[in-house]
């Protein structure tokens, strides 16, 4: 079980130090927890809208400022859900309010707060 407010400090110290995403594996090394146990403190602090998972093992840390919108911008945590995806980014743009993200390889779309992604990856060669 993970002692109540760990993840709390956790999540805490990795926006002090400028971070806004981690990943479910590192916070379980630092917490020295299980993965039900991650899974269950995850759920308490994204029902509080402290964060969101766009990804299952991957976390965005909503800052204050952010919350009313559900997510901080674009650019603070998207880098980081690619390279979490092993994914490098070759464009993007905006379809009827659908972000439009091209990848080099195949990533499912994305609903996190207001914003709705699409990935669109590289055609097959033939």
């Amino acid at each position: 079980m993970v002692r109540r407010g760990a993840l709390s400090d956790f999540v805490d110290d990795l926006q002090v130090q400028g971070r806004l995403t981690f990943t479910r594996e590192e916070a379980m090394a630092a917490l020295g927890v299980s993965a039900d146990a991650m899974k269950l403190a995850a759920w308490r602090l994204a029902k509080r809208g402290r964060l969101v998972s766009p990804r299952r093992g991957f976390y965005v840390i909503v800052p204050l400022e952010y919350r009313k919108d559900g997510a901080p911008p674009l650019d603070r945590w998207l880098p980081d859900l690619l390279r979490f995806h092993g994914a490098k980014e070759l464009g993007r743009e905006v379809v009827d309010g659908v972000v439009v993200v091209r990848v080099d390889r195949r990533v499912r779309g994305v609903e996190i707060g207001a914003l709705r992604m699409s990935f669109v990856g590289l055609p097959a060669r033939k």
